[in-house]
């Protein structure tokens, strides 16, 4: 008994049915002729040889264009579920091995990769499956790193876009022949048990001068000691993690306060956490920086379309 594939040849060509389907879909065979380059003869003869091969006729010519049959409209159904197979195993490739299109290594900081970064690369991957042209050959791959590390990457070619992030009181981070673009503020708020401040007494950075610390990465360290200092005590550190997901833990077990980025809690957030807001805490700049010769190109573009889309900055 022929198997599945054996069948299908039997009942025509596939290369025949999608020739069809263009045919119904520009409504002449002299306007596909036109929109797929070829000639006007060349795809009556393989209307002749499908309708031959099917045993029914596919439509009638008129003065104006084709008029499909019962079983025209039947076969237009499936050419459009053959041309969506295709077209999806193309996209599928592309997404999975960078097919078709440039490979863009990325490197963003844990909070960042793990919130806006992974929503925005979800999102285009959502839309190259829809059969949007514009981002299904795009690739992209990720690496979390800390913004230091990232910046080296991005200096020996080791990745084409580095997301990074600096305190409002500092400066911008920049590189020659590189261009810096702005994604926005992510505000610092203060993460206390929320046992701790049932009666909301909790309302400046002074007011935790005695608490235990937990404390992020080196350069959220050195900011938070930085604002601390500010308020005119020395902050008393007992825990130390780059892991965002892990501090709130922490904070919600009564290990100790924290700052951390609102971003950091907009997609992973633990119970049991009083969240401050504190104006003295100010906030990040999240930046992308990207060599002049990529800025333009179409994968950089799609991807900081996403990003705002998905919003950095909270």
């Amino acid at each position: 008994m022929a198997n599945v594939f054996e069948q299908a040849l039997d009942v025509g060509e596939p290369k025949r049915l999608l020739i069809f389907g263009a045919i119904a879909e520009a409504g002449s065979i002299g306007a596909a002729a036109r929109e797929l380059g070829w000639s006007q003869p060349a795809l009556s003869q393989h209307m002749n040889a499908l309708e031959k091969d099917l045993d029914v006729k596919l439509f009638e010519r008129t003065s104006r264009g084709i008029v499909l049959t019962t079983a025209g409209q039947l076969t237009r159904i499936r050419a459009n579920e053959i041309a969506t197979s295709v077209t999806g195993l193309r996209g599928d490739l592309a997404r999975a091995f960078g097919l078709g299109g440039r490979n863009v290594r990325l490197a963003g900081f844990p909070s960042f990769v793990i919130g806006p970064l992974a929503a925005a690369l979800g999102s285009l991957a959502s839309s190259s499956g829809a059969g949007s042209d514009s981002v299904q050959h795009h690739s992209y791959e990720v690496a979390e790193t800390e913004p230091p590390e990232a910046m080296t990457l991005l200096e020996e070619g080791e990745i084409d876009v580095a997301f990074l992030f600096h305190h409002e009181d500092e400066e911008s981070p920049s590189l020659p022949a590189h261009d810096t673009v702005d994604l926005g503020a992510d505000h610092l708020d203060l993460l206390v048990p929320e046992r701790w401040n049932r009666a909301g007494q909790i309302t400046h950075l002074s007011d935790v001068a005695d608490l235990p610390w937990i404390m992020g990465c080196v350069r959220c360290r050195s900011t938070a000691e930085r604002l601390c200092r500010r308020a005119g005590f020395e902050p008393r550190t007992r825990h130390i993690t780059d892991n965002p997901g892990a501090i709130q833990s922490l904070v919600s077990n009564g290990l100790g306060v924290a700052l951390l980025p609102r971003s950091a809690r907009r997609y992973s957030q633990v119970a049991g956490i009083d969240p401050i807001v504190l104006d003295e805490a100010g906030a990040r700049r999240v930046t992308a920086m990207i060599p002049d010769g990529l800025r333009s190109t179409s994968e950089v573009e799609d991807l900081l379309n996403a990003l705002r889309a998905v919003e950095v900055a909270v």
